[in-house]
């Protein structure tokens, strides 16, 4: 069984909603609260490219290029928000890739010297790094520690964790609501090999993606799990390097290492993989045809 808690892939991100599939198999959504929050992300870090919701950006990197980035930068990181935000498998991953930026990057600063580079001016408004820092020399008081005037460096452990619940204060971590649906294997699905689960975190951030607006979260994991049924039917193509729909938005194809994979998206939710197996045999795969190319 799988971690409850953890984040795997992100299947759609719209507004203040976030739908996660899990670790477990279950699917999260959340709703409301705040960005870092919803993206377990309390640094509100962020890697902007072109295309994003966020109208200031003046990045010309691709989503893909902006993901790799924030995946080569940071542990943990499985997927962008519509804003360039980065989503973390859990609110400790997110954590820690905020701590290792400030001790990395900003560590020969004070903490008003560091907020002059960490909080800008973006989507969300002006920054007032003067209002920001006060608030994190509060949260160090409330906790017994003096930050002011130590360089990030010098901070003790004690004084370093007062900054970062000060910073996760200021960038506003307030939980919403959230609900699960099951987990598949609960269902009586059988559960995926570590390869199909691969398949299914990249089929689930793309068609999330494209989908999500008209498509449930339920439909977009079997979706998912139709996609890698495909790929253990064609492992003779290789490796699944990419996941991608079709403009007309009616057909899923697996770019593997030798070839193509192609089904229909109606004919990946009718032949879903579904009922338990035994534990010997492979998840049975819809028949579906490879096209080489």
């Amino acid at each position: 069984m799988g971690d409850p808690n953890k984040i795997t892939g992100l299947v759609r991100t719209e507004g203040k909603t976030r739908v996660y599939q899990m670790d477990d198999g279950s699917v999260e959504t959340r709703e409301g609260g705040t960005v870092s929050w919803r993206n377990n992300n309390p640094g509100n870090l962020k890697f902007e490219y072109a295309g994003s919701a966020d109208k200031t950006v003046t990045s010309k990197r691709t989503p893909e290029a902006a993901l790799a980035a924030a995946q080569n930068r940071y542990s943990g990181v499985v997927a962008l928000d519509q804003w360039g935000n980065a989503i973390f498998e859990t609110e400790a991953a997110g954590r820690a890739a905020k701590a290792q930026l400030l001790r990395n990057t900003h560590g020969e600063k004070t903490i008003p010297e560091m907020l002059k580079g960490y909080a800008v001016d973006d989507y969300t408004g002006k920054a007032n790094t003067d209002a920001y820092a006060k608030s994190v020399y509060a949260v160090g008081d409330s906790q017994g520690v003096d930050l002011r005037g130590k360089k990030i460096k010098d901070l003790t452990d004690q004084e370093f964790e007062a900054l970062l619940d000060g910073m996760k204060k200021v960038e506003g971590f307030q939980e919403g609501s959230v609900t699960r649906t099951p987990s598949r294997a609960d269902a009586g699905t059988t559960p995926l090999s570590p390869e199909q689960q691969k398949v299914h975190r990249m089929a689930s951030d793309a068609l999330g993606l494209q989908l999500g607006a008209t498509h449930s979260p339920e439909q977009i994991d079997t979706l998912a799990r139709s996609a890698a049924a495909m790929a253990t039917a064609n492992t003779s193509l290789g490796d699944v390097q990419g996941v991608f729909l079709s403009k007309d938005q009616q057909t899923i194809a697996l770019k593997q290492q030798y070839g193509i994979s192609e089904m229909g998206v109606q004919e990946a939710l009718d032949r879903a993989p579904e009922g338990p197996q035994h534990a010997s045999q492979p998840p049975e795969a819809p028949q579906i045809a490879a096209m080489v190319r």
